[in-house]
């Protein structure tokens, strides 16, 4: 049998039988799901899938806690573009109705054979790249690469702040493309003028009006000629001040009149002059940090953060991480004018396991790195194990832990050797710890618990 469409995000599967679970998760093991996430509690499903984005969702109505068809109804509400695959032991022909009426995209009766699960499957998961492939490139904003659920909402929010003409505060961490969604705001907000765009960190009062506000002829030692500042080149446009956190007061104060009044003072002019530039402006702080400790005035953060757009570190867009790093492969082998490289198995799952305090620049600058070094065959481990830090013998190591737990049988095993085996590779690698055991296999600690209680597996 085929393997199912290849799908760099996990498979969720749903059901209080956790020998069923263990079942699903070989069987999609086998078939080339590399990504497994099961829970036999149906409470666990929605909070999951709000942190962390899923190519499919295999879900039995009978649930415990929560039921299936409930749980059906809250994914469709909340996550539309998500694929549902129902699975029940009762063949009634109202609930299949209703189930499809309600959104899922198929109905299966058990006993259910292996073949049905897989076709099943497949057929969810060709939706689901349908799905990502019409939001991976999303609409006005070519250069965010995102199937990220939040980060899609931040885009929406975007256009439906974008022409309030209001100031727009952006913050997230260094390295998470803050001015490109400042350029989205421009996009979004309709400007025929220019988006300009000024670096404020470090910079003194004086150098901040003159780089803004522009000078006129006499105005200081040296200023020969008037020249005109950037906001005068960002008239019907935006002006975009990064780094917003490190402004001295009395440019604040500047900058708190430009928002107020739409007016500057340009250095050595009696007159005010006007503008229409639409001001945004980024931080890698906290706001309200900065307000507390006195580096950001209390009437010009009320003034900012009339629409506050957070954007998330890269650490929180699972769903994201592949995507990017193929985007980046493609933009960079374009660029140097060679052919595409492939990567090895091993990459996603290191990358997966490192934080990227950088965010999305530091993944780009490693991927760019590699590519410049390829000559043949698959990308090298070596750079990005040398940007991560690991040495290579770890770095191996950790890519073994995580092959171990698919450990080629000599022969069909029972369940029961099965479920030993699995129980006994997560704890190993777990170092005992029960909850992280219980995490690599999908299920909560107290079902870890009770099922070393039941069991007598060889630990």
């Amino acid at each position: 049998m085929n393997n199912v469409a290849a799908t760099p995000l996990p498979v969720v599967v749903v059901d209080d039988d956790w020998e069923m679970l263990i079942l699903y998760r070989m069987l999609l093991l086998g078939h080339g799901i590399e990504h497994v996430v099961t829970f036999q509690d149906g409470g666990e499903l929605l909070p999951f899938l709000r942190r962390s984005d899923a190519a499919a969702v295999i879900l039995d109505l009978s649930l415990p806690t929560v039921g299936g068809l409930e749980l059906l109804h809250s994914m469709v509400d909340q996550f539309p573009q998500l694929p549902v695959i129902i699975i029940t032991a009762h063949a009634a022909v109202d609930q299949a109705v209703a189930c499809m009426r309600a959104g899922a995209c198929d109905y299966l009766i058990k006993p259910v054979k292996n073949e049905q699960v897989v076709a099943a499957l497949d057929r969810a998961l060709e939706l689901s790249g349908a799905n990502k492939r019409e939001m991976e490139t999303t609409p006005g904003f070519p250069d965010i690469v995102t199937q990220d659920m939040q980060m899609l909402r931040l885009l929406k929010r975007i256009r439906s702040v974008a022409c309030s003409g209001q100031p727009v505060m952006i913050t997230g961490e260094t390295g998470v493309g803050k001015e490109l969604f400042a350029e989205a705001v421009h996009q979004s907000g309709g400007s025929a003028g220019a988006f300009v765009t000024v670096n404020v960190a470090g910079v003194d009062d004086v150098a901040f009006s003159d780089t803004l506000f522009g000078h006129r002829k006499g105005a200081f030692t040296g200023a020969d000629q008037a020249r005109d500042g950037l906001i005068k080149r960002a008239a019907g446009g935006t002006l975009f001040l990064d780094e917003i956190g490190d402004l001295r007061e009395s440019s604040q104060v500047k900058l708190l009149r430009l928002i107020q009044e739409h007016e500057y003072m340009p250095l050595g002019s009696d007159t005010p002059a006007k503008t229409d530039a639409h001001i945004v402006v980024a931080t890698n702080c906290d706001p309200k940090k900065l307000l507390e400790l006195g580096r950001l005035r209390e009437d010009l953060y009320y003034r900012l953060c009339c629409h506050h757009l957070h954007v998330p570190p890269l650490r929180e867009r699972a769903g994201d991480l592949l995507l990017l790093l193929d985007h980046f492969l493609s933009q960079a082998a374009r660029g140097m004018g060679k052919p595409k490289p492939t990567y090895p198995s091993e990459l996603p799952r290191m990358l997966e396991r490192y934080r990227f305090p950088g965010n999305v620049r530091e993944l780009e600058a490693m991927v760019y790195d590699a590519v410049a070094l390829h000559e043949r065959g698959p990308l090298s481990l070596a750079c990005f194990k040398e940007k991560i830090g690991g040495s290579p013998s770890s770095a191996d190591e950790a890519v073994m832990e995580q092959e171990n737990v698919q450990v080629i049988f000599k022969g069909f095993p029972s369940m029961k050797d099965a479920q030993a085996l699995l129980i006994s590779e997560a704890l190993r690698m777990a170092n005992g710890n029960q909850g992280v055991a219980a995490n690599l296999l999908g299920m909560t600690r107290q079902a870890l618990n009770n099922r070393l209680r039941r069991k007598d597996a060889t630990l």
